[in-house]
């Protein structure tokens, strides 16, 4: 069986400024999106995760809050669209994606 991996994102800001939620399960995703997600969180270290600050000025960026399980790994964080950390590049778009 497969590590269980979770991630919750919540983004707001941006130009229309509307909040993009999204919660991705292994367990409860289609196969395809929960391999997927498990090859993205299986990359990420997450003792070298940083939160990044919000630029000011920069209220038409976005910013991500996101919470992260892996097995019995977890991190919680906010990061700015302005300092993605490479970590979370491949990461955002696609739970971004799953938004409803």
């Amino acid at each position: 069986m497969s590590e269980h991996v979770r991630a919750e994102l919540h983004r707001t800001g941006g130009f229309i400024g509307r909040p993009v939620s999204a919660v991705a399960d292994s367990r409860t995703l289609p196969p395809p999106d929960a391999a997927r997600l498990r090859a993205l969180m299986s990359a990420l270290d997450f003792a070298s995760l940083r939160s990044t600050r919000h630029p000011t000025g920069g209220a038409d960026l976005f910013r991500y809050d996101l919470t992260l399980t892996r097995g019995d790994d977890h991190w919680r964080g906010t990061v700015s669209q302005a300092s993605v950390p490479a970590a979370l590049r491949d990461l955002l778009p696609f739970l971004v994606g799953l938004a409803r």
